[in-house]
């Protein structure tokens, strides 16, 4: 089955991935206290589509290799978080975290790669 995160309107699309704008309509978003922009914590920014309710950033990464980029898509509203990333031996991998507490938060922003038993996890078919 397919888990629908946002508000259900479909995913959003590449183009806003990287449109550049912040949401204008910040009334719903979860606190800022509990849950600081990821910006703060050493991500970047890269784009947001307000349909979906969702904010994108990427990890800084030193290594001209764009495996090592980390995505994360934000949904602000709902506090659930995705990350997406190239594993050494599984591949792409996207890891879920839906209601996510502010610590837990805290965690993924600053280790992605961290499995914890609040996230769940989905991987790119491999080529046989």
């Amino acid at each position: 089955g397919v888990r629908r995160i946002g508000n259900g309107q479909g995913p959003p699309s590449t183009k806003d991935r990287y449109n550049g704008q912040r949401p204008t309509d910040l009334s719903q978003r979860v606190s800022l206290q509990d849950y600081p922009d990821p910006t703060d914590l050493g991500w970047i920014f890269t784009g947001s589509n307000a349909t979906s309710r969702v904010e994108f950033f990427e990890s800084p990464s030193n290594s001209p290799d764009t495996y090592q980029t980390v995505r994360l898509d934000w949904y602000y509203t709902t506090a659930t978080i995705k990350t997406s990333l190239y594993h050494p031996t599984q591949g792409a991998t996207q890891l879920f975290g839906h209601a996510v507490t502010p610590d837990l938060y805290l965690q993924i922003l600053q280790n992605p790669r961290a499995h914890t038993n609040m996230r769940y996890h989905t991987r790119a078919n491999k080529p046989h």
